[in-house]
């Protein structure tokens, strides 16, 4: 954007804009001062968070310890060597609904209001299909699926109440998505002991809005900051699982380092110049093409460990660990390498599951618990990022049904995650954080049919 009409624009819009939003503009560095600054991390080219997402009911019904144990079709994004328990011809679609919710605190204004709002949402997160067959004296099981990776699709809304200077609002519209086109092969190399490959060809896009607006004045919208972005990449994921007891099982996956391409494909930035009620459009500053941005993220290993017991044959217990090592990833911006910045994302994933049965079906009953550690921190001030590093405890719940060559399964997920931000600099400099408890309740639901 050309600055040079950045004051005769804030001429303007001074007298329209309610008192907190005017004192945003000492912060040359806040988009130019109207955007918080906990979106303003987003919006300069981070609106993909590295939140990464499997599918499956079952897994997620375990808390995601699925490395040891996996043994359905969406075993190809857990541990591919898992895919050796199946047999014949298996079809399997997974779908994901969400009810998130976040509480907003903002210290400066003194105990004024912030309503937060979420959209839900239901997306289809797997669709795959999977065929086992003898060769010679081994088991082989091909596979290929369809899989979202990370949902980018979910309208936020904080409404501020600032008495007596009126009411605002920061609208957050994203759309698109990050999915994976994933053929596997799995083969038991001995009764005991499969190997498994994956190998996951990403593609993907995202419109990512951010408005700024007045709630009681028609809704007029103030300021707006859009990106639009492409993802690609390609990972191979290698499994094993052995079996050396019937009451134990080992499992193990490797991915090699990869790279993830982010390519910008437009950013503007919107001021209304036309007023109140007048009718008249405002002014759209397109970024110029050779000023947007490639981004290359150098992806380390990364690596799970797993164990599932097994103390009655009904009753299995489960732990992963999961090593994912941000810090040592590495970006390249328009060809000129640095580090990412990134902190380590290591988790544990516990679970459990009791096969209850009737005479016409059984009814696997599952509990689980993972961590879920962002790579970031949540503070964020002129460029820096200088908070904790955000974490998630996540409980899950899961419940089946399997009756002949049918099985349906459903999952539970509910965690929350704290983030302490500032709304401008005269926050930062007097120490004044304000904070976002988010809420998450995802809800997953399979089903599965073998021939």
């Amino acid at each position: 954007m050309d600055k040079i009409k950045l004051p005769v624009l804030l001429c303007i819009l001074m007298p329209l804009l309610p008192w907190r939003v005017l004192a945003q503009f000492e912060d040359p560095d806040n988009a130019f001062g109207i955007v918080s600054q906990r979106f303003f991390a987003r919006s300069r080219d981070r609106q993909f968070e590295l939140n990464f997402r499997r599918a499956g009911a079952a897994a997620l019904g375990m808390g995601g310890a699925y490395a040891a144990s996996s043994r359905s079709l969406d075993a190809m994004v857990w541990n591919p060597a898992g895919l050796t328990q199946l047999s014949g011809l298996d079809l399997s679609f997974n779908g994901s609904f969400n009810l998130n919710g976040q509480e907003v605190g903002v210290q400066s204004l003194a105990g004024r209001k912030v309503v937060s709002e979420i959209d839900p949402r239901l997306l289809p997160t797997f669709a795959g299909a999977a065929y086992s067959f003898s060769l010679g004296e081994r088991r082989v099981t091909a596979g290929a699926a369809y899989h979202r990776m990370s949902p980018l699709a979910q309208k936020t809304t904080d409404t501020f109440y600032v008495y007596p200077a009126g009411t605002y609002a920061e609208v957050e519209i994203p759309s698109g998505s990050l999915y994976a086109l994933t053929p596997a092969l799995a083969v038991d190399l001995l009764p005991q002991l499969s190997l498994g490959a994956s190998f996951h060809v990403l593609d993907g896009f995202s419109k990512y809005k951010l408005e700024l607006k007045s709630t009681f004045l028609d809704e007029t919208v103030f300021y707006a900051f859009g990106d639009e972005e492409s993802y690609s990449g390609s990972f191979a994921t290698v499994g094993m699982q052995a079996r050396p007891t019937a009451w134990l099982a080992l499992g193990a996956t490797f991915t090699p380092g990869w790279q993830f391409k982010i390519a910008e494909q437009r950013e503007f930035v919107y001021f209304n110049t036309g007023g109140l009620n007048t009718g008249e459009p405002g002014e759209t500053f397109d970024t110029p093409a050779n000023q947007l941005n490639e981004f290359k993220l150098d992806i380390p290993l990364f690596y799970t460990l797993g164990i599932a017991l097994k103390p009655k044959p009904r009753l299995t217990l489960a732990f992963d660990y999961e090593a994912k090592p941000w810090a040592d990833a590495q970006v390249s911006i328009d060809g000129v390498k640095q580090d990412a910045g990134l902190l380590d994302g290591n988790a544990i994933h516990l679970g459990l599951e009791y096969l209850a049965a009737t005479r016409w079906a059984e009814f696997p009953l599952r509990l689980g618990f993972y961590t879920d550690p962002s790579p970031y921190k949540d503070r964020y001030f002129q460029g820096r990022y200088l908070g904790e590093q955000i974490q998630a405890d996540v409980m899950t719940f899961g419940i089946g049904l399997r009756k002949a060559s049918w099985s349906v399964e459903a999952a539970f997920e509910r965690g929350r995650r704290e983030m302490e931000w500032w709304l401008d600099s005269g926050d930062f400099y007097n120490d004044r954080p304000s904070t976002t408890e988010q809420r998450f309740n995802e809800i997953t639901f399979a089903i599965s049919y073998g021939f």
